[in-house]
């Protein structure tokens, strides 16, 4: 019995290698439109836009990410922000974020967002 509680501490003691995966959530495009442009910001490339709610509910915690890609359309870059408050229902909510380099053109859109007074 102890021989058998000590593999199992040592076991769960080896470290194992997981491949990283971002964090996304699936259907976003259903509730939201993503307007943006690429640009220069006083601090270097930038992506600005609108973030527009097509849902019935306020949108919180929104989460962006901009994709740079290259001229096949492969991923090369990311870059990920929050927006800052809310975006109201079938509102909209304005944005600008740092640009990830590498690319010829960019993909935006919202990743995470939680609704505002939907009820349990």
């Amino acid at each position: 019995m102890r021989v058998t509680v000590l593999l199992l501490a040592v076991l769960l003691l080896i470290p194992v290698a997981v491949p990283a995966q971002p964090y996304v959530m699936q259907g976003t495009e259903r509730y939201f439109r993503v307007d943006a442009t690429p640009g220069q910001g006083s601090r270097g490339p930038v992506v600005s836009g609108y973030v527009y709610n097509t849902y019935g509910h306020t949108a919180d915690k929104v989460w962006l990410t901009v994709e740079a890609l290259d001229g096949s359309g492969s991923v090369v870059g990311i870059s990920r922000s929050p927006l800052l408050g809310t975006v109201p229902n079938g509102g909209r909510a304005y944005f600008e974020m740092p640009a990830p380099s590498g690319g010829t053109s960019y993909r935006t859109r919202v990743t995470f967002f939680e609704w505002i007074g939907r009820g349990a």
